[in-house]
């Protein structure tokens, strides 16, 4: 029986990588059925949540600024509840609600489908922490409730979480902490999300965890779980991230030549092409083993796009690592590049290195990444006029209207002129021109 109160209004701001954006979804149908409507105006709400990432320092301050921001907002509307989840939760529990008098509500990773009890503690007068680990050693279990469904318009694409936490324990990352050990679910429960989402008119899935290639659940392991997806009926796209390369192996190469619903598009993280460094972060990989792993991908899918991540600054990192770092990159030809600065995070190894680099060191070498990368992604693009592409349309293109907007399956944005396609379709082009993140493309003659 539905509610016939009015619904209440719900702001959620999100910070930080696809999880994140996973559970914010997930957040949002849980109180859709509290009787609560989201709205893009923190202004208007009854609720606002922050979910929140630590992965870096920067994330973390943007969190605390905004919720001095939000005080002026629960000032001028005494009713107003504000509630924090996410990593920061999780890392910091009390610490907030004793630093931020605002806040009502601190909840961690495992907590989020607690909303409705911690909101009615919320009403009741409580400002409550809740942070404890849900069977914390349990290595296959279904964190997303069956009854969770999709309660809002669903778009054309959308994230599947299939695992979360990591087991890899990088010395410089905190997800182990915030996110906990690795948790695969079970693969039927992640089939019927995926066959839910595709009911809802979803036609790409990027499926998600920590470490997606590492999945493995009641005797699938990650092939396998594709192999099964491929099935689904108008599912026309399949992507994942972010994979280990320690687990990148030859069936998995071959599933991307295979499968025809696996785009070709690898995101496969180097974070250091010195192996010193890499030693230093626990990665357990040589760069030698990483150019196998992408030499191997190559072979399969000789027209497939690649992306990393790259660290730089990392305690202790020489010049000549650096240069390392630099010729990995020549080397690899990405096509796309994703570089952070070393950011010291509480309770990881790394944060008590010695040799902390100064800030100055970390922003030149970002600078010189990103120099020497950008004519590298413009030839690539480049190369790509002339070529035909199978373009996902999502819609009109926001600068020009008169346009469509869509993605190739090996990820690139495309514009495409003088086309009437409807959103969903998948539109052959040719590709007719090319900025540094942009292509331009004509639909082919019928």
């Amino acid at each position: 029986m539905k509610s016939t109160l009015p619904k209440r209004k719900v702001h959620i701001a999100t910070f930080g990588c696809q999880m994140n954006e996973y559970d914010s979804d997930k957040m949002l149908e849980i109180l859709n059925q509290e009787n609560y409507q989201y709205t893009d105006e923190a202004g208007e709400a009854d609720l606002i949540l922050l979910n929140t990432c630590s992965v870096r320092n920067k994330a973390e301050q943007k969190v605390y600024s905004l919720l001095g921001r939000l005080r002026k907002l629960k000032q001028a509307n005494p009713r107003l509840k504000i509630g924090v989840g996410g990593c920061v939760a999780q890392q910091e529990g009390q610490q907030i609600l004793a630093r931020e008098r605002s806040v009502d509500l601190v909840f961690g990773t495992d907590n989020l489908f607690e909303l409705p009890e911690l909101l009615a503690e919320v009403d009741q007068g409580e400002r409550i922490a809740r942070t404890n680990r849900v069977a914390p050693r349990q290595k296959v279990r279904n964190f997303i409730p069956e009854e969770v469904s999709l309660s809002k318009g669903a778009n054309l694409k959308a994230h599947l979480a299939i695992t979360k936490g990591c087991n890899n324990f990088c010395s410089f990352c905190i997800v182990p902490v915030t996110r906990g050990l690795e948790v695969s679910r079970e693969p039927e429960n992640i089939l019927q999300e995926a066959r839910n989402l595709v009911a809802q008119g979803v036609r790409e899935i990027c499926l998600l965890g920590q470490n997606v290639n590492s999945y493995k659940a009641d005797g699938v392991d990650f092939v396998e779980l594709l192999r099964r997806m491929d099935k689904i009926e108008k599912l026309q796209r399949i992507r994942f991230t972010s994979p280990h390369p320690k687990d990148f192996r030859e069936e998995l190469a071959e599933g991307f030549a295979e499968l025809p619903s696996l785009c070709e598009q690898l995101h496969l993280p180097l974070q250091s092409g010195s192996d010193r460094v890499l030693r230093r972060m626990r990665r357990w990989y040589t760069l030698e083993k990483y150019l196998e792993k992408v030499a191997l991908y190559r072979r399969y899918v000789p027209q497939g796009t690649l992306s990393t991540d790259m660290i730089v600054g990392f305690p202790g990192e020489t010049e000549e690592d650096f240069e390392q770092t630099l010729q990995a990159i020549q080397t690899v030809h990405y096509d796309q590049i994703f570089a952070f600065k070393y950011s010291p995070r509480p309770d990881t190894p790394a944060a008590a290195y010695s040799g902390q680099l100064p800030e100055k060191v970390k922003v030149e070498r970002l600078r010189r990444l990103l120099e020497l990368q950008e004519p590298i992604v413009k030839a690539k693009t480049k190369a790509l006029i002339g070529s035909l592409q199978e373009v996902l349309v999502e819609g009109p293109y926001l600068k020009d209207p008169s346009r469509l907007n869509g993605r190739s399956r090996g990820c690139h944005s495309v514009v495409i002129a003088n086309c009437d396609a409807e959103p969903g379709e998948l539109v052959p082009v040719q590709i007719t021109g090319a900025k540094t993140y942009l292509l331009e493309a004509e639909p082919l003659s019928k």
